[in-house]
């Protein structure tokens, strides 16, 4: 009898990273992996977050119960095309993308109706940002803590959405129900412009001629800054501005208007607005990473997970069982904050 078969398609941060959790819960099952890039599908080989790779897409996807497309937005709907003749019956799919209206959009045209499509979005926890910068240190609690949103296409079963879920939650991340365009108006100005302003700080201090000379002053502030640029590419960043370009103008106006206000603090040398501004955006700051820390919706109870057939499959009856059925007064993987939004 065959092993449960999960596929990767893209083996960069996201999807390694999600090969190697996987493999700490999931039992006896084979992952497959596919990237154009050779020599991602062989790193992530090495670091065992895949059993083998493939490089031919269809093939790599063909008899997989889950297969997660880990890659660009404008790479999931052809992706979707070349692998939709080879999905089985039943199989899950789902990508990772930061926006998902025109992804669900696609995915309704792409993805054959015998398939469930959950789009996910995962968030990390602020704290794991630093393990996420090494694939060679990667270890599978690197998405405890992370919100992992279910925006599931239009008449996807619940035992679908109940595996994905369950799954999330055995990596140590909570599973949120998530509206698309819901969803994609709260990441713009969390995810989205902080990659336009890197941009932006980029271009405005690299403008003039003394460019020459400054940049030998640009250290590792600079660095931190301006890191956002690489991590996001430009087509992304184009596709999730204009996504909702009524709430991109807003946001954009938003920050315009406190960076006018920091601006007229300081040309009128009012030294006490400058430290109360500072001081304030600390604290919220402060704030934001103690309310991660303690987790969401805290006193919410568990979110209710089926154990569905294939959930047993991909992650081991045993585990399946103590998801739906966990220990009284013992923890369960991901307990704490689950909600629907």
């Amino acid at each position: 009898m065959s092993k449960p078969r999960i596929t990767i398609v893209g083996c960069g941060t996201v999807g390694t990273a999600l090969g190697i959790a996987i493999r700490s819960v999931a039992g006896d099952v084979e992952i497959i992996g596919h990237d154009k890039d050779s020599a991602a599908a062989r790193r992530a080989e090495k670091l065992k977050a895949i059993d083998r790779s493939n490089w031919n897409l269809p093939a790599a996807c063909e008899k997989a119960q889950l297969i997660i497309l880990a890659i660009p937005q404008d790479g999931i709907e052809p992706t979707l095309r070349a692998i939709a003749p080879d999905l089985i019956e039943g199989a899950i799919v789902t990508d990772t993308s930061i926006l998902k209206a025109p992804i669900l959009d696609k995915a309704a045209h792409a993805a054959p109706a015998h398939v469930a499509y959950i789009s996910s979005d995962i968030v990390f926890a602020p704290e794991r940002a630093v393990s996420l910068s090494n694939l060679n240190t990667l270890t599978p609690d690197v998405f405890k803590g992370a919100i992992w949103t279910l925006t599931p296409r239009a008449g996807t079963p619940s035992r679908d959405i109940d595996t994905l879920a369950g799954l999330a939650q055995s990596l140590g991340a909570t599973p949120i129900f998530m509206d698309a365009v819901e969803h994609d108006g709260l990441r713009l100005s969390v995810e989205t412009l902080p990659y336009a302003l890197s941009s932006a700080l980029m271009l405005a201090v690299s403008d003039d001629g003394a460019w020459r000379e400054r940049k030998w002053m640009a250290g590792s502030a600079f660095e931190r800054m301006t890191a956002q640029i690489d991590m996001m590419q430009d087509g992304e960043l184009v596709n999730t501005l204009l996504a909702q370009p009524g709430s991109t103008e807003h946001w954009l106006n938003t920050l315009i208007e406190r960076i006018i206000a920091l601006r007229d603090a300081v040309r009128a040398g009012d030294a006490e607005t400058i430290k109360a501004m500072l001081a304030e955006a600390h604290e919220r700051r402060l704030q934001w990473l103690t309310d991660w820390h303690r987790g969401r919706n805290e006193t919410a109870p568990p979110m209710p997970i089926e154990k569905p057939s294939l959930l047993s499959s991909l992650i081991g009856a045993r585990l399946a069982s103590r998801l739906q059925n966990p220990r009284p007064g013992g923890d369960q993987p991901g307990s704490k904050g689950k909600g629907k939004s």
